[in-house]
């Protein structure tokens, strides 16, 4: 009776912190996930994944009533006759087989909202044989494709962390600022070469 009541009151807690901590994961995952689409930046990380968590939430919500009844039945030594069981079918088992499919109907809604967000914006998903192959609920976006063979990119995009976005807008910037300096380089040379062959014309000029 007593090892029932400690299992009971310890799936009560887990079952309390669980959707806590889904809906934590889901508030970061949507901030990451907008902050990416307002930055501009070359290559983003979407992540699908946070399109099964609003239907989770709801089923480990339904799920965590549905024991912490049982464990009230328990401490009232109330005993669970077929009635209850009727009853329990159509406030929890009926509800939380709902819960579980609205998890793979919002899956499948919010990434679909998710992806023609991204199109508006200009942004192109890279083939899963470019970027992020082993990370089933990773993809990368990219707004030049040519990023998606880019040796330097594919260094750095490996597991589809957020960090890895920052990661290659760094490096696209530094490898900008290569080139201006490359072509400042460059054109300074031009010029000293054109006023080299300016004085030596007038030199000619002045011999002759």
């Amino acid at each position: 009776m007593l090892k029932r009541i400690g299992i009971l009151l310890f799936a009560n807690i887990f079952i309390m912190c669980l959707p806590l901590v889904t809906i934590w994961l889901l508030m970061r995952a949507l901030h990451d996930q907008w902050e990416a689409f307002d930055s501009g930046r070359q290559l983003i990380i979407h992540s699908s994944y946070e399109g099964f968590m609003p239907g989770a939430i709801l089923f480990l919500l339904i799920a965590g009533v549905y024991i912490f009844t049982l464990t009230f039945f328990e401490f009232r030594k109330i005993e669970v006759t077929k009635n209850h069981h009727n009853i329990f079918a159509k406030i929890f088992y009926v509800p939380m087989v709902v819960a579980f499919i609205l998890t793979f109907v919002g899956h499948f809604a919010i990434n679909s909202y998710y992806r023609h967000h991204m199109s508006s914006l200009g942004y192109q998903r890279c083939p899963d044989t470019a970027l992020l192959f082993a990370r089933v609920t990773y993809s990368a976006w990219v707004k030049d494709p040519v990023l998606c063979h880019d040796s330097d990119v594919r260094r750095l995009v490996r597991r589809g962390y957020w960090e890895e976005s920052f990661q290659v807008e760094q490096m696209l910037e530094q490898r900008i600022q290569r080139e201006e300096v490359r072509a400042q380089r460059q054109q300074r040379e031009a010029e000293r070469q054109e006023a080299r062959r300016q004085r030596e014309a007038e030199v000619n000029k002045q011999g002759s």
